[in-house]
């Protein structure tokens, strides 16, 4: 299946519309707890949401919540390669490109005789946050900049003497 062309804030539109989540932009998808909400209404039952992190913040945080994603590709047969070192990172474009992968996956495959009611779903498997979507993108920090080094204190120099 081909990704196809749908306008960014169509996009956040359809999420906040029928997730009942408030995405302002298409990078807070980087922590991929909303691709597995799209996998549940597609396939009830079939995505485990309690391992998935609703308010996952950091990359390793991520990663896990795509090993969910890709377990449930797997396991429904989707033929579909997830570039996890990409999307982890926060960037528009490749959160963009995924993103309208997953909205015409989801248009061809959902069921809309099937109710379904995303934030009691949360509700039910997220006791973090008691089912409320959190999704802000924050950036890892690099070790390095965590830990700011002490300054080296060096001795004055001493002059020579004749």
């Amino acid at each position: 299946m081909e990704a196809y062309f749908v306008p960014r804030g169509e996009l956040l539109k359809w999420l906040n519309d029928f997730f009942d989540v408030n995405y302002q932009k298409v990078e807070q998808c980087a922590n991929a707890a909303i691709y597995c909400q799209i996998m549940d209404a597609i396939y009830p039952g079939k995505v485990p949401l309690s391992k998935v992190n609703f308010s996952a913040k950091l990359e390793y945080e991520f990663i896990k919540n795509y090993k969910v994603l890709q377990s449930v590709f797997e396991a429904q047969k989707v033929d579909k390669y997830i570039d996890v070192d990409k999307l982890v990172k926060g960037k528009y474009q490749d959160n963009l490109e995924f993103l309208q992968w997953m909205k015409k996956y989801f248009d061809t495959h959902y069921n809309p005789s099937v109710e379904y009611n995303a934030a009691e779903r949360r509700k039910q498997t997220d006791k973090k946050t008691g089912g409320a979507p959190v999704a802000p993108v924050a950036k890892s920090i690099p070790a390095k900049a965590a830990v700011k080094p002490k300054p080296v204190e060096r001795p004055a120099p001493v002059a020579e003497s004749d």
